[in-house]
């Protein structure tokens, strides 16, 4: 009883020691971090250099940490200005539930793993400052509204309804 367990850690601790050096000069060499690593939040920007963000809030409801703060100001002409998106690295968990409820794909996790600071007041910065809001934009246009005239007086080319088909 007592021979295996030791045979089995010794086994352990030769394959250990026969593995070589697994640490990295960290200065000098940089982690390579797979593509689904969650680190801190980043807005993202459209092929024009214009941010995403619509000013939905839909991130700052889904925040669990409560750390993102969005203020914006809606103007006369329904558009929306960002007075700042501020966003508390300190405090976030990097769970990435304000990217999975971002409806317009305008923050995502960055790869910057660097966060360490000295003052903890760099720890809040802001994504967004004094910006426009992007329009919100449909898909496809919508439909024009039929009229009640054109309600009323099915087209001559448009199929049969119910009753109609239920005569011939």
């Amino acid at each position: 009883m007592w021979g295996k367990g030791i045979l089995n850690g010794m086994r352990i601790t030769m394959r250990n020691m026969l593995r070589g050096p697994i640490t990295l000069k960290y200065p000098y060499e940089r982690a390579e971090l797979p593509e689904r690593a969650r680190w801190s939040v980043a807005a993202k920007y459209d092929a024009e250099g214009k941010p995403k963000c619509t000013a939905c809030m839909a991130c700052v409801r889904a925040c669990p940490d409560h750390i993102l703060d969005l203020e914006f100001t809606t103007r006369e002409d329904k558009t929306k200005h960002i007075e700042h998106y501020s966003y508390e690295v300190g405090a976030c968990m990097m769970c990435g539930l304000c990217v999975e409820a971002c409806p317009f794909d305008a923050i995502e996790m960055s790869h910057d793993y660097e966060l360490a600071c000295m003052v903890p007041e760099e720890l809040t910065y802001d994504l967004l400052s004094d910006v426009d809001a992007a329009p919100i934009k449909r898909a496809r246009p919508a439909a024009p509204k039929a009229t009640p005239a054109e309600a009323a007086s099915p087209e001559e080319g448009s199929p049969a309804t119910g009753q109609e088909a239920a005569d011939e």
